[in-house]
């Protein structure tokens, strides 16, 4: 299986945008001048600098608790619902994710304070957190929802259009609808090369989700060089131990085994593992996903000892990270079962 990673760097950006405003920062881009313009249509609804550095600096739980420390006095805060939200979603509650944004839409809506870009930017996350709960047809709806309202006031050279070709073109390939999803992956990364050059670690990401699309299609061969694109990239940008390598690696593996060559498969997946378990430690859905994807490999070349004991590993982890995911534990008991018949 391959694994994208664009959400959580490209959603922020987004948001983060918004709040560099609020805060008086020097903008990100070179239209600034026109993306404060478009703030400025309604009084524009801050989140505390508290709650942005806690978000920036990854202390999700303490953003989850300064959020409610503000939404007990002022529980119409729409950026502060969208800010905890982001933050219970990156814990993996997507769920309740998805209540805080349509709550900070539903606020936006009442009392005005949130400007056109802000609301583009929970429908955007909107889309994302119900494409992790595969709700795909849904999701497209908002990611497209959120192109729209951003067409309507941003300017062409801003990155949160390419953000929302991206997430569009994502959406659209996971449903088959690959030509549409190309044409928005491309866009994406024409964008970010434009804007940001060719060696943006963006850009790496742009390219690993291209890959991803012809990857899902069926197209390993296509797949190959844009993962190579993107491993390069970070490759110089952060070093063989980064996460982000790591995913690369796996991709990289994932195409291999698309393609039947399961030596190469086996030695970018095992690297991905062995990076992995050092980053996170054993008990982890990044290492669980090694694991698995391993598995496919020993399966495919017919090494049922390996199989079954890398399937093994997969379990174990899942029962303790995500013992509510019935379904892809009842996948790896019947795995076990078939292997050991």
């Amino acid at each position: 299986m391959f694994e994208r990673n664009k959400r959580v760097p490209d959603f922020w950006v987004s948001n983060k945008r918004t709040f560099m405003h609020i805060r008086g920062l020097k903008a990100l881009l070179p239209l600034s001048l026109l993306f404060m313009m478009c703030c400025a249509e309604a009084a524009a609804v801050a989140a505390s600098d508290k709650l942005v550095n806690l978000f920036e600096t990854e202390q999700y739980q303490a953003t989850i608790e300064e959020a409610d420390r503000v939404l007990e006095t002022d529980p119409a805060n729409s950026e502060v619902l969208n800010m905890k939200a982001l933050a219970v979603s990156v814990l993996g509650d997507d769920r309740t994710a998805i209540r805080l944004v349509t709550q900070a839409l539903e606020a936006a809506k009442e009392n005005g304070q949130a400007s056109t870009v802000q609301q583009a930017n929970y429908w955007n996350n909107l889309g994302y957190f119900n494409e992790r709960q595969r709700n795909l047809d849904i999701a497209l709806g908002y990611y497209e929802k959120a192109l729209k309202m951003r067409l309507t006031v941003l300017g062409a050279d801003d990155l949160q259009l390419a953000e929302s070709y991206n997430n569009i073109g994502t959406v659209q390939s996971k449903l088959g609808q690959y030509e549409e999803g190309f044409k928005n992956l491309r866009k994406n990364i024409a964008m970010r090369k434009r804007l940001l050059g060719e060696h943006d670690a963006s850009v790496a990401v742009s390219l690993n989700n291209l890959g991803a699309a012809y990857n899902t299609q069926g197209n390993h061969q296509a797949a190959l060089p844009l993962y190579q694109q993107a491993l390069d990239i970070d490759m110089a940008l952060h070093g063989p131990q980064h996460p982000k390598v790591a995913i690369r690696w796996n991709n990289l593996g994932d195409a291999y085994l698309g393609l039947g060559q399961y030596d190469k498969a086996e030695a970018f997946l095992t690297k991905a593992l062995n990076s992995d378990r050092a980053t996170f430690g054993e008990n982890h859905p990044k290492v669980m996903l090694r694991y698995f994807n391993l598995a496919r490999v020993y399966e495919a070349e017919r090494d049922t000892a390996k199989a079954r004991d890398a399937y093994t590993k997969a379990l174990q982890i899942l029962r303790q990270v995500d013992p509510d995911d019935l379904a892809q534990i009842r996948y790896f008991e019947e795995k076990l079962r078939t292997l050991e018949g």
